[in-house]
């Protein structure tokens, strides 16, 4: 090249010069010395790379290099299996004509080439090679390829030149097919396969054709036309196996895209999309292994769930964000506490989660475990907006002690759970043996109530609220009342939860109404009738609108009626239940909030709520004589009362000290046992028309605060 010294030929170079110049005057025709080659040494480089590139594989496709290698492995064998017969078979005939090279030489040492590679490929079938290896193999077997078919051409030549007119026939015949078959085991390498069939071809077609009998030549350029065929056949092969690798390929891709998607799909499918925990569904599954692990080992497990307390509120106050917030938040609470442990995390819905202690070992380690979780809640949890605590209520069932099903122990817990929220808040509970017979009590209470004939055992009694201001009766709280012919008394917070398990509540309540509006319209004067509506009916504006036609059927004027409500049972639903309220009062009629400071107490519902009644709750007043805090607290709701200019209530009051103290704080109506316990109908007709005979005779019990 110009600008660049003049080098010597590199060795390989050299020496192709004297092979090539040797050859041709070996032809006659030329002389060596009057031969003049221009092979620079970059055009040899460039003839080098030339070769290289057509028996190189390393810019073919990783995979159609493996399937390539695949089907050699395969078909090697067959291959050598095959030239080592044809060679037995023509020594077999040749074998007293030939010399020792032609009949034991040459072919032992094809045949022990052979067998070492077919060893070596059997080697080859049963471990992984890797891609770089295999493609570096291929081309190792397209350059072994050269010198066997050129010593392969070269021995046929020979045995024919040492045989009489029939062995030549076997020998042409045994070439020819070899040389096909041989071509056709290295078909999925093609530069093998080219090899092969045109080496064998050119050299032993031309020695026919330059034997000069006419039979000899025609044979030959029949095999060039056989091999000409054979191999358009060959590369059309080729084509069909690289498009066939291909769409292999392509469909492997695609099922490996599929498998992907699946999985992925299966993921979304069991988990949480915002908290990234296990959904209910992973978890009844998990659970369902749990159960199949102890069939096999006897291994027990514990099944929890937990419960936020004060959660609701923070959606209604601080709005969906935040309560995702702490969700998400009490998730990564839980995995903290529980990290490196036998326990698996579990979104089931809402503000639920669950908890798998896979070993869970005693009782009290379980319950230790338990707290832990009910721990990590002593962090407040902070928003934009402020701050909220809450705190959490975990219900506990072991299998197979509490249940030996899913189903059953899912239930069980959940019913620990539900005793957990009415009687230890923010506490772990175990199902225990009460719990089991509290479940069958309570599964015969609801076939009870399902048979009862609610007009004949359902009664009403009704308790004063008493007006200190006027010293007399200012309405009356209807009180339900259940007497079953089989289970005798049952309490009222019993069967009423029982009538919202089994979707009588609304029955329940039209009965136990109709019943109070009944007795209300006989009472003298202008009492108030107080009656306590069910989260049920707070859900639907179609049951109280029931309610109010009852009354109005019955004459009961609407603005003597009173329908106490809890927080809780208006959280259920708040905005379903705000329409119900606005509704009544467009009615007329009057609502109160019951045992106020039990619920998810905030000012922002006593604003946002239609109220017209506040009622106290007895837990204030219970301690009221030895706890300040309960003074003041009292106190305080007096005050927001008088201030937003709704009526208040202070129920629970039992003594004398308590209802001074009460009168102290500036209390106008009280309700309790110190003033009248609850009254059946009768008792309190009779109670109610011997105050309106005295009322306009009767002085004030004491000089209070003004009404609030």
């Amino acid at each position: 090249m110009p600008g660049l010294p003049e080098q010597p030929d590199p060795p390989i170079l050299q020496k192709m010069l004297r092979l090539i110049k040797f050859h041709l005057s070996f032809q006659g025709g030329f002389k060596a010395d009057a031969l003049t080659l221009t092979i620079n040494r970059s055009e040899g480089l460039a003839l080098l790379n030339s070769i290289r590139s057509m028996i190189s594989f390393d810019n073919e496709a990783d995979e159609l290099a493996i399937a390539r290698f695949n089907a050699l492995i395969r078909q090697l064998p067959v291959m050598y299996g095959i030239i080592a017969l044809n060679m037995l078979a023509a020594i077999v005939t040749h074998f007293s004509d030939l010399p020792l090279v032609l009949s034991v030489v040459v072919p032992g040492i094809m045949m022990a080439v052979g067998a070492g590679r077919t060893v070596a490929v059997i080697r080859d079938r049963n471990r992984e090679v890797p891609v770089p290896e295999i493609k570096k193999k291929l081309r190792t077997s397209v350059v072994r390829i050269m010198p066997l078919a050129t010593v392969y051409s070269v021995w046929a030549i020979f045995l024919f030149m040492h045989g009489d007119a029939r062995q030549n026939s076997q020998i042409i015949f045994f070439t020819s097919v070899t040389t096909m078959a041989a071509a056709f085991c290295m078909m999925h390498a093609k530069q093998a396969a080219s090899i092969i069939l045109w080496t064998v071809t050119a050299l032993f077609s031309t020695f026919l054709m330059t034997t000069g009998n006419l039979i000899n030549q025609m044979i030959g350029f029949n095999m060039v036309l056989i091999a000409l065929v054979f191999g358009m056949l060959l590369a059309r092969a080729e084509r069909n196996f690289t498009q066939l690798v291909s769409q292999e390929c392509a469909e492997r891709e695609q099922l490996k895209r599929m498998q992907t998607l699946n999985e992925e799909n299966e993921r979304l499918a069991n988990t949480d999309s915002l908290t990234n925990l296990a959904n209910r569904r992973q978890f009844l599954a998990e659970i369902d292994d749990c159960v199949a692990e102890h069939e096999r080992t006897g291994q027990e497990f514990v099944v929890a769930l937990l419960d936020l307390d004060g959660f609701k509120p923070i959606n209604d106050v601080f709005g969906h964000p935040a309560g995702d917030q702490v969700l998400v938040e009490t998730a990564g609470r839980l995995q903290a506490c529980y990290a490196g442990t036998p326990v698996t995390i579990a979104r089931l819905g809402g503000d639920e989660f669950g908890l798998l202690y896979r070993d869970p070992g005693s009782d009290e380690n379980v319950m230790t475990l338990a707290r832990q979780a009910c721990d990590v809640f002593n962090t407040s949890f902070r928003f934009e907006e402020g701050s909220a605590n809450l705190s959490a209520t975990i219900g506990m069932a072991r299998f197979p002690e509490a249940a030996n099903t899913r189903s059953l122990l899912f239930d069980r817990t959940d019913y620990a759970l539900y005793y957990a929220k009415q009687n230890a808040k923010s506490e772990p509970v175990f199902f225990s043996h009460e719990h089991e017979r509290l479940i069958f009590a309570s599964s015969a209470l609801e076939q009870a109530l399902r048979h009862a004939d609610l007009d004949a055992e359902m009664s009403v009694e009704f308790q004063p609220v008493l007006d200190l201001k006027y010293g007399h009766t200012k309405g009356l709280e209807a009180l339900a009342r259940w007497y079953c012919p089989t289970l005798g008394r049952i309490r009222p917070d019993l069967f009423i939860k029982a009538a919202e398990n089994i979707g009588m509540m609304g029955r329940l309540t039209e009965v136990l109404f109709r019943k109070a509006i009944e007795e209300a319209r006989l009472w003298p004067g202008n009492l108030t009738l107080s009656f306590n509506l069910s989260a049920t009916s707070l859900s639907s504006e179609t049951a109280i609108m029931r309610l109010l036609s009852i009354a109005q059927q019955a004459g009961f004027p609407m603005d003597r009626l009173v329908f106490e409500i809890t927080e809780s049972a208006v959280m259920n639903d708040f905005d379903s239940a705000l329409e119900v309220l606005n509704r009544i009062q467009g009615a007329g009629a009057h609502v109160a909030i019951d045992d106020f400071g039990t619920g998810f107490s905030s000012l922002a519902y006593v604003h946002r709520l239609p109220i017209d009644i506040l009622k106290i709750d007895r837990s204030f007043i219970r301690d009221l004589t030895a706890n300040e805090r309960s003074a003041n607290v009292l106190r305080s709701i007096l005050g927001l009362c008088k201030n937003l200019r709704i009526a208040c209530i202070v129920e629970g009051v039992e003594t004398q000290e308590q209802f001074d103290l009460v009168c102290d704080l500036g209390a106008r109506l009280i309700q309790g046992y110190y003033y009248s316990k609850p009254l059946s109908a009768g008792d309190a007709h009779m109670v109610l028309q011997i105050e309106f005979d005295m009322m306009n005779k009767r002085p004030p019990l004491r000089a209070v605060g003004s009404e609030g």
